[in-house]
This record gives C-alpha cells, sequence and structure tokens, in this order.
C-alpha cells in the first residue's frame, strides 16, 4: 500500500491535462456555441458546494495492484481533504490543500511537509504541473470547462451527448457532455501523434437535489498500463463548510517549504 497514495494523486492531477480512443457516433452539427455549452456545464458542476465522501481506491499496474479505503472532503471554493487508509484501518496518507497552503502527512515514513501551495509546490508533492482547482474537479466528479481560449475547438452531438474537441498546444483534449444535465460523463487526451495519454471516465451517476454525482470514476494511462479506480460507497452532498484537523504525531519529521 505505500505506493497507493502515488496513484491517488494521479488521479487527482490528471484533469489538468485530458482526448479518445473510439469516439461514438457522433454528427458535424454541434448546435450548441462553446460559450453556452460551457456556460451549463460549469452551472450544472458549480451546484455542488461541498462533499464527503468514502469509498474504495484501486490499482493496477505492472508494479502494483492494491486497494484500499479513501475519505474525500471538499469545500468549494478553497479546500480540500482526503485521507488513504489500508488494511485494519491502516493510515497511509493525509493531504489538506487550500488556495493559501498545503500540509502532506505520510503515515508511511512519519513525515508531513507544509508549505504554500503554489502550482510548483503542488507539483513537486503531486509529481506533475497542477492547479488547486485541478484537485477539487478530479475527486468532486463535478469538472468544470475553464480553459478561456475557444480559438480551436469543435462541438459535435450525438444521440444522448456533445463531444467537445479542443487543442492546447501539442495535446488534443475532448470532453463527453450529457446533452440533458450537461455533466461531463469522459475526458480523453492524446498527444500530437494520435496516442492516448489518459481517459478518465465518470459512471452511475445519481441526482440529489439538481446535484449529478458520479458514484464510480475510472482512470487509465495506457501507454503506462495505469488503471485507478474510486468507488464511492457513502456520499454527503452540500453538507456546508467544513473544519479538517489532522492528526500528526508529535514524532513526525517535518518539513517546511
Amino acid at each position: 500500500m505505500k505506493h497507493v497514495t502515488h496513484y491517488l494523486l494521479l488521479l487527482i492531477l490528471a484533469v489538468s491535462i485530458t482526448s479518445c480512443t473510439s469516439a461514438p457516433e457522433i454528427t458535424n452539427n454541434g448546435s450548441i456555441t462553446f460559450a453556452d455549452l460551457a456556460r451549463k456545464v460549469n452551472e450544472n458542476a458549480g451546484r455542488l458546494l461541498s462533499l464527503n465522501a468514502e469509498g474504495e481506491i484501486s490499482i493496477d499496474s505492472p508494479t502494483l495492484s492494491n486497494t484500499g479505503s479513501l475519505t474525500v472532503s471538499i469545500s468549494r471554493p478553497d479546500s480540500l481533504y482526503t485521507k488513504i487508509e489500508g488494511p485494519f484501518g491502516i493510515d497511509i496518507a493525509d493531504v489538506l490543500v487550500t488556495r493559501n497552503e498545503f500540509v502532506y502527512y505520510n503515515a508511511t515514513d512519519n513525515k508531513v511537509i507544509r508549505g504554500p501551495s503554489t502550482q510548483r509546490n503542488l507539483g513537486i508533492i503531486l509529481k506533475m504541473k497542477v492547479e488547486f482547482d485541478d484537485l477539487l474537479n478530479a475527486l468532486s466528479g463535478s469538472f468544470m470547462i475553464t480553459n478561456k481560449d475557444t480559438s480551436d475547438y469543435k462541438i459535435s452531438r450525438g444521440e444522448n451527448e456533445y463531444l467537445l474537441e479542443q487543442k492546447a498546444g501539442a495535446t488534443t483534449n475532448r470532453y463527453w457532455i450529457d446533452t440533458e444535465a450537461f455533466y461531463i460523463t469522459r475526458i480523453q487526451s492524446y498527444d500530437i501523434n494520435g496516442k492516448m495519454k489518459l481517459e478518465i471516465t465518470y459512471d452511475e451517476f445519481y441526482e440529489s437535489d439538481g446535484i449529478y454525482f458520479p458514484k464510480k470514476i475510472t482512470l487509465t494511462r495506457p501507454k503506462e498500463k495505469q488503471y485507478v479506480w474510486v468507488n464511492y460507497k457513502i456520499e454527503n452532498l452540500n453538507p456546508g463548510k467544513m473544519q479538517y484537523k489532522l492528526k500528526i504525531p508529535g514524532s513526525a519529521k517535518k518539513v517546511q517549504w
């Protein structure tokens, strides 16, 4: 279970890069503007203001295959807490991130790292460039379209979904969006050669007070043969503003960035 934290962090940061293996049958008449599509998606995602959830995280890769328990608490727009436990409730890691600072406790090494939550610092902790809002998007399952560069995009429509395709530098990103409730069901990312780098799927949505929440989140990185599944078992949607307090042993090695 030592490396479970690393694979959870891959899921957290994955929404900051996002395109397609085989597209569904989609025509080329989007019949909706980018501005309207982004607004509807963001309005839907914005209904989830806070979240308390528990579930399982499972990993399968060439170097690791294991399952742990996961606790996630989110207060939009400014804080995220997640905790990973192994068998018999053994603590693996605790991460608290706000827009101003982060606290990362690695129970395996009994070490706590604190510092400002700059993109650089989060990138070092998470092993990849990532912004704070990406963290909220990944684990809440309520992705927002924040890219303001709409100069190179394409919208198509199928029977039950829109496909938004955007190019960002050498990366092509694709988003599958439900045509009725405007939540994102799948995100894919391709490199300049058309090779898929990443796929995230959100499954088993249910509706509660206008919020559409996925019970399952799946991350696939085909080149690395890495697969991560998050299965939420218990969710409390919009419980209100939450307070977090990490329980860090006095014996923990302390590092300040």
